[in-house]
């Protein structure tokens, strides 16, 4: 039981850079996404602040939410591999989600 703990807190640890990654390639994308518009009638750069926002606030609830759960389930005994995974899947979801605010 403890080996799997350790791959998990050690696949959580990893989730941190990607967290990072996620955020900057977002903001370098959504920024980018709409510099091809320049009249008035397709400006979307009004959206682009609150998707980076989504972006940021979503994985930062993410990675605390994740580690809160894995910590509560390791005090109980419970093995808690399955969590790192269940965060890479709600950062994906974040990044959608920040997408759609953007358009």
């Amino acid at each position: 039981m403890d080996g799997w703990n350790i791959a998990a807190f050690v696949l959580y640890v990893l989730l941190v850079p990607a967290a990072f990654i996620e955020f900057m390639m977002s903001a370098l994308g959504f920024g980018m996404a709409t510099d091809g518009c320049h009249d008035a009638a397709c400006d979307a750069s009004y959206h682009e602040e609150a998707a980076i926002i989504t972006v940021g606030v979503g994985l930062a609830v993410v990675l605390v939410a994740t580690g809160a759960i894995m910590l509560y389930g390791l005090t109980r005994g419970k093995i808690v591999i399955i969590w790192p995974f269940v965060a890479a899947a709600a950062m994906v979801g974040v990044f959608v989600l920040g997408t759609a605010v953007l358009h």
